[in-house]
């Protein structure tokens, strides 16, 4: 294929991801959080390795498979309070500030099941110039490790943000079917899909 055939075929028909084209949803925040979510970093994931010395040789092995944290940038608005809402969700997750020891529930501690179950879903979506999606990951069995409120300062003007952090067991990615693809190709680009 000549270069001028491909710049005015393949080129003009097909658009690149782009970084500015996601959406974030948060199960259990007001509208998912969605339109706060300020930025946001994609599942990566780390394979461990294991060598084995012979002679003057090393040879590796690889090993466990481990997913990273993933965080999330939202803006805070007032209503919804994103910083209310997020405290809510780790209070509903079992932690309480402490107290008298002969209230009721003042020896409940945070579980991963009610912390990812009062967090709900964490789906990341990369859409097109028609916010059709193109990509889906969504975080298995998700809960949050951290929470960062950022500073108040006079000589800023910026908006007030949070960037919270999630565990999660594994992610899941998935992309749509379009007309026309070998269903061959869907599936070896289906690699962690359920």
């Amino acid at each position: 294929m000549s270069s001028q055939g491909f710049w005015t075929t393949v080129a003009n028909a097909s658009d690149p991801k782009r970084k500015f084209r996601f959406l974030v949803t948060i199960g259990s925040m007001p509208d998912g959080a969605t339109w706060y979510s300020k930025s946001v970093n994609k599942p990566t994931v780390n394979v461990a390795e294991a060598s084995h010395q012979f002679l003057n040789h090393t040879f590796y092995y690889p090993g466990k498979v481990t997913w990273n944290n993933v965080s999330v940038t939202l803006v805070d608005p007032v209503n919804p309070d994103a910083t209310g809402n997020l405290l809510s969700i780790l209070r509903r997750s079992g932690y309480d500030v402490p107290g008298n020891l002969n209230d009721p529930g003042a020896t409940t501690t945070i579980g991963k099941g009610n912390a990812s179950a009062q967090l709900g879903s964490v789906i990341i979506r990369a859409i097109d110039e028609d916010g059709n999606f193109l990509e889906q990951w969504t975080l298995n069995n998700p809960f949050i490790t951290t929470m960062v409120f950022n500073d108040y300062d006079y000589t800023q003007e910026g908006l007030s943000d949070i960037v919270v952090t999630f565990r999660y067991d594994w992610a899941t990615y998935e992309i749509p079917e379009f007309p026309g693809r070998d269903p061959g190709e869907l599936v070896d680009r289906r690699l962690f899909s359920a």
